[in-house]
């Protein structure tokens, strides 16, 4: 950027509404900002015990996708995206346990048990286990699981500031769009309020006979398609949720994972294979296609949109075989 902005001729300078020096400038904070919040997750991963199977992101990509996930579930300009997937999910779980929601919260007993696999920075469990559930998550990637962390241990409200497109140059509306500020979390997270979170892959995590019907719901969003095993995927669900339980997913069928080549890894299916796996143990009562951005640069003159899928399900009562230590 600024070989290019100070190539200009003379001439070509003087048709710039913004001087390259103050362009560069407004640049350089921006990164800085990023670093500053970058170099406090390090410091916080640097003094937290090892996790047991953790993956070492390589490049930018990994970091790039992580400041827009805290963009999309943890800041003001990010609500309306992720409404559009939470709303769904959410009002499933409600139409479906509300009652029983309601009935543990006047009585004090058990609230209604929700499990969100691959969940991400931890913004859709939040607000679940706001309306009164009691919520499990898991999450198989370190950076994710780390900025969890981060987010509890610093959660007042806007008390981090990122820049996420700082070096997003193209596709600009306004001159500075890419340089405006981000301030999450965009409300104070008062002690406790934050669900469980265990580290690693669902379908190793709960792979036990200790978890057979334990749950009243999973919830899936944007993480069936990140499994190693779609087909495993499915079991575990249906080992996990009880019979008259639910499943709620919203995502696409994109399969950006990391696992390939492996016996019974990388396989890409459409959504009537999926269907007819996911029948196997659920009856799925409703079901929508929805597009959907996902971490999008809302700004932004180019936009990847994904044609996700909506569905809610309720477990029926055949065993899922070859999980927990089920045989037919």
């Amino acid at each position: 950027v600024k070989r290019n902005l100070f190539g200009l001729s003379e001439d070509d300078k003087a048709e710039l509404q913004w001087k390259p020096e103050d362009q560069l400038a407004m640049m350089n904070e921006a990164v800085h900002t990023n670093g500053s919040f970058l170099t406090a997750l390090s410091a916080m991963i640097e003094k937290a015990q090892p996790l047991e199977g953790a993956d070492h992101p390589i490049g930018v990509k990994p970091v790039q996708g992580l400041l827009q996930t805290v963009m999309r579930e943890w800041s003001a300009e990010g609500s309306a995206e992720r409404g559009s997937c939470f709303e769904r999910l959410i009002g499933a779980v409600e139409g479906h346990l509300g009652a029983q929601a309601a009935a543990a919260a006047s009585s004090g007993s058990a609230r209604p048990r929700v499990l969100l696999p691959c969940s991400s920075l931890g913004r859709l469990a939040y607000d679940i286990k706001g309306r009164g559930y009691d919520c499990v998550c898991c999450e198989p990637r370190a950076l994710q699981y780390f900025t969890c962390e981060y987010i509890q241990q610093h959660g007042a409200k806007e008390s981090t500031t990122i820049q996420p497109f700082a070096l997003s140059t193209c596709n600009r509306l306004q001159r500075e769009d890419h340089v405006r500020k981000i301030p999450f979390p965009e409300m104070d997270i008062l002690p406790g309020a934050f669900p469980e979170i265990r580290f690693g892959e669902f379908t190793r995590l709960f792979d036990a006979p200790g978890e057979l019907a334990a749950f009243d719901a999973l919830v899936t969003a944007f993480a069936v398609d990140v499994s190693p095993n779609i087909f495993r995927f499915v079991r575990t669900a249906a080992h996990v949720v009880r019979p008259g339980g639910l499943w709620a997913n919203f995502g696409p069928l994109a399969f950006d994972t990391d696992h390939d080549e492996g016996h019974g890894h990388g396989i890409e299916i459409s959504w009537d294979e999926l269907r007819h796996a996911v029948s196997h143990f659920f009856d799925i009562e409703d079901e929508a296609f929805v597009n959907c951005f996902n971490a999008a640069n809302g700004r932004s003159m180019m936009q990847i949109e994904y044609s996700c899928i909506f569905f809610s399900a309720v477990r029926n009562d055949k065993p899922s075989v070859g999980i927990g230590g089920a045989v037919v």
